[in-house]
């Protein structure tokens, strides 16, 4: 009956031990790694010299000081081989979230890992590159270039009495929808304009790189009943912002 009994046992477990049987899970007998670290209750007291010490009951009570596996690890310092949207251009060192780096950046070959032989590379080769082409656009001023592109200006003008679109009110219709920037930068279409119409105005970022940037004048009156409403594109255009960006951000 004790063999029979065994047998069946047997039996039993390796049923459960096979994978894919119907009716029946499968036993995940994959060893897991982790490390915690316990201290004792209780110290073991020193023992006479050349004698090992002696462990009594409580000297094998043990407290949870720390799980190790558990612990968030540090981002990722990494060099950048080419413009990354919201991260950065190339050249630059950043760090990045653990995933982000190994899932994304390594493998299109858009960062590198920041060791002393990279580091060195990378400097001389901006180095060279800085004596070759000049000065390099920078992150923040392509994000910016970015987001001017797909802006909509709105210009009101008066519509009681004549006027000459000059940089003044261009500048103050930029601060009105958030930008600030100073004349010097802007330039205007080479007609002069007095009528309502759409424009397209040029800003030099740094000085250096232009960006077009289109709007619209319009009129608006004293009078709000002799004011017409114009169906004009958002002042922002809206990004769809991926996956993989919400990520890198």
């Amino acid at each position: 009956m004790l063999r029979s009994a065994l047998h069946a046992g047997k039996d039993v477990c390796t049923r459960l031990l096979q994978p894919g049987i119907s009716g029946s899970s499968s036993i995940n007998l994959q060893q897991t790694r982790s490390t915690v670290i316990v201290e004792r209750m209780y110290p073991v007291l020193l023992a006479k010299k050349g004698h090992a010490p002696r462990l009594k009951n409580r000297n094998r009570v043990l407290r949870f000081v720390e799980r190790v596996h558990n612990k968030k690890l540090p981002p990722i310092t990494c060099i950048l081989t080419d413009y990354v949207e919201g991260v950065g251009v190339e050249g630059d060192v950043v760090e990045v979230k653990r995933g982000v780096f190994r899932s994304h950046l390594q493998p299109a070959g858009l960062a590198v890992y920041a060791s002393p032989e990279s580091l060195q590379h990378f400097k001389e080769k901006m180095k060279d590159e800085a004596v070759d082409e000049g000065p390099k656009l920078t992150a923040f001023a392509k994000m910016t270039m970015k987001q001017l592109e797909g802006m909509f200006l709105r210009v009101p003008m008066s519509g009681d009495n004549p006027w000459i679109l000059d940089k003044s009110h261009v500048r103050i219709a930029f601060r009105r929808s958030g930008v600030m920037l100073s004349e010097d930068c802007l330039t205007l279409p080479g007609e002069p304009i007095t009528e309502p119409q759409n424009i397209e105005v040029s800003i030099k970022v740094n000085q250096l790189w232009e960006v077009k940037v289109k709007g619209r004048v319009y009129h608006v009156y004293k009078d709000p009943t002799k004011n017409e409403f114009h169906e004009l594109p958002p002042l922002w255009k809206p990004t769809i912002r991926t996956k993989r960006q919400q990520r890198l951000d």
